[in-house]
């Protein structure tokens, strides 16, 4: 009996290259889709660093902006300013049986103590106002700079001995170079700036030293292209471009609102532009009228 053997059939030449050359096609897809995929998750990555970044950085100003503070909203609604050069009359004896009240402190006096400063104007306080020293706190604002006293401050040791009432100023300056990038992108992000918040804790002090321990610096924007600080008085749409609670238009009185218009370059030389406004929740419309 004659048997047949089955012959064994495999894959041709042609068959196995078009295999090979689907799998390729299949692998060299895949990892380019990978690869745009990890792209892609750094570039989402840094621009929500730099997103959140920014929203971190403009909670700093509204924080300070919302508790911002004024000696002179305690001063009684018929207070009589010091004025050095009209002492006022010493006060009326008291009716009979009641005790004297303490004496004010007088002009000579004042000016002692205060070194002939009490009735002159610093950067961050006004002069003395009435007998117990009150002095109305000053707002300053320029196109990239603003400065002020705030309740904000963030007394982390109990033993040191600061109060929550500091003297900020935000400033714009020329941007330094970052150590941690190379010398070709500190190159790319030359003539931007940075947006800082200088903080003095010994806010009711009068003299302004440059540097001391209890002054301190802090980064809040960089790659800062542009920055602009508006003021909005109340009742008006149209803003100033500056600010000063000590002078003639303004007097005592501090700005309702500040908006900040700001031009960020960010990841992959991104820009971002961006107008943020902080409402000041300070009592401008219920000061006494002689504010």
């Amino acid at each position: 009996m004659n048997s047949k053997c089955p012959k064994n059939k495999g894959f041709t030449l042609i068959e196995v290259m078009i295999a090979l050359f689907i799998l390729v096609m299949i692998g060299t897809t895949t990892s380019k889709a990978v690869i745009d995929a990890a792209k892609l998750k750094e570039v989402l990555k840094d621009e929500t660093e730099f997103s959140s970044e920014f929203r971190t950085s403009t909670l700093f100003i509204e924080r300070d902006l919302s508790q911002i503070f004024n000696p002179r909203w305690f001063l009684a609604p018929d207070f009589k300013p010091l004025d050095p050069y009209n002492p006022p009359p010493p006060p009326p004896p008291p009716p009979p049986g009641q005790a004297a009240p303490p004496p004010a402190l007088g002009i000579d006096e004042i000016t002692r103590r205060t070194r002939g400063r009490g009735f002159q104007a610093s950067e961050f306080w006004g002069p003395i106002l009435d007998p117990t020293g009150i002095r109305a706190s000053r707002f300053k604002g320029k196109d990239t700079e603003m400065s002020f006293v705030t309740a904000s401050h963030v007394r982390i040791y109990q033993s040191k001995k600061e109060s929550i009432y500091a003297k900020v100023k935000y400033e714009l300056v020329k941007q330094a170079p970052n150590p941690n990038l190379s010398a070709e992108q500190n190159q790319k992000l030359a003539g931007l700036y940075s947006l800082i918040k200088v903080e003095n804790t010994r806010a009711f002090e009068i003299d302004e030293p440059r540097e001391a321990p209890y002054i301190n610096t802090y980064v809040i924007l960089n790659n800062v292209k542009k920055l602009k600080f508006m003021f909005y008085k109340p009742g008006d749409k149209d803003p100033v471009r500056e600010w000063d609670s000590e002078s003639t238009d303004p007097k005592g009185k501090f700005p309702v609102s500040i908006e900040m218009e700001v031009t960020l370059v960010g990841p992959e030389e991104r820009v971002l532009d961006s107008k943020v406004l902080f409402n000041l929740e300070t009592p401008n419309d219920v000061l006494p009228k002689t504010y």
